[in-house]
């Protein structure tokens, strides 16, 4: 069953109307492109889809699209292409969706970074709410604090008494701005501990300098450290969620551990945005097709291996959460003093 009720179509519609006349000039193709929506889905999609992936292959947001995309492709037989434009943090294939016509065939595989890049700029290179069309909201995978063997704490209780015996000593890493950063903020301030950020240009390089003990902590997606835990070359502490996995079931989370007042954690978020102004009609198609695949046993299983949970939520919802991270991002960027 759809999660996307008759009524989506008209509230699309009504919020694209909206967005359109609040402009200081109102294109005669977008006034014809939304007089006539139904003309315009009927032909859609008559060409290759593509993808675009701000990161490198091989990440959680690159496994996932091409996941998608290769069930959309063999149950439909529409062509979805993948496109990794990694670079400036997310920024080169954010700035590349932006740009693309607004005609559905050009898509954003989109995480919190969306939200929370642009809030750490006083001149936001773009803005998440304006810029794009959200699709839909598929999943989430947790991140897991992880440390090096030799850090002497075992889980964040111990970590926090560690860090506070030993203020500016631990070091955590970052991959550029990003959920991961915003998250270990946010525990730093709530846990009272002074951790030292170390900012590196990849992923890969933190977990390698984790594994070699250059690097203390690294909260990474779950997906990532998860081999490298079952390796005993790294520990998993806790997990930076509300939540437990069933990847890591007995692992305890960091609201269990510490029981912090006030604290919530936010995962990692995965969906699809399209360029502002794609047509009501062919976001609701795109929803469609994401989702039917979504549904599918192999892509279910999939997500499963990458420790990710399914969370399908519409483009309203979507577009909200996107504004609500947007907000509290642009507020902790304040707080810290990292506006640029």
């Amino acid at each position: 069953m759809s999660i996307f009720p008759k009524s989506s179509l008209r509230a699309l519609a009504q919020t694209t109307a909206r967005s359109l006349l609040r402009g200081a000039l109102l294109p005669a193709l977008s006034l014809a492109v939304l007089a006539t929506p139904a003309a315009w889905a009927q032909k859609f999609p008559s060409k290759p889809i593509k993808i675009v992936v701000p990161y490198t292959p091989g990440t959680g947001s690159d496994v996932l699209a091409r996941t998608i995309a290769q069930s959309i492709s063999e149950k439909t037989g529409f062509s979805v292409l993948i496109e990794n434009r990694e670079g400036a943090g997310s920024l080169i294939g954010t700035m590349a969706v932006a740009k693309a016509a607004p005609d559905g065939y050009t898509l954003l595989m989109a995480a919190n970074t969306l939200a929370i890049l642009p809030s750490q700029s006083a001149k936001p290179p773009f803005d998440p709410v304006k810029d794009f069309q959200p699709i839909v909201k598929v999943a989430t995978i947790p991140f897991v604090l992880a440390a090096n063997p030799q850090v002497k704490a075992n889980n964040a209780r111990e970590l926090v008494a560690l860090a506070k015996a030993n203020p500016g000593k631990l070091t955590y890493g970052t991959s550029g701005p990003g959920p991961a950063k915003n998250q270990m903020e946010l525990l730093k301030q709530a846990a009272g501990v002074d951790i030292l950020e170390v900012p590196y240009k990849s992923t890969a390089q933190a977990m390698t300098d984790l594994m070699s003990g250059e690097l203390s902590l690294f909260p990474s997606v779950l997906s990532v450290a998860l081999p490298h835990i079952q390796s005993g070359r790294i520990k998993a502490l806790a997990l930076i969620d509300v939540k437990r996995s069933s990847q890591v079931g007995d692992l305890p989370t960091v609201v269990e551990e510490l029981n912090i007042p006030n604290y919530t954690p936010t995962p990692v978020w995965y969906g699809f945005v399209a360029p502002a102004l794609t047509p009501p009609d062919v976001v609701l198609i795109l929803a469609d097709l994401i989702q039917n695949a979504i549904n599918t046993p192999e892509v279910r299983t999939k997500l499963a291996t990458l420790g990710a949970q399914v969370t399908l939520a519409d483009s309203v919802r979507l577009a909200a959460d996107i504004k609500s991270e947007y907000q509290s991002s642009a507020e902790l960027t304040k707080k810290l003093g990292l506006v640029k």
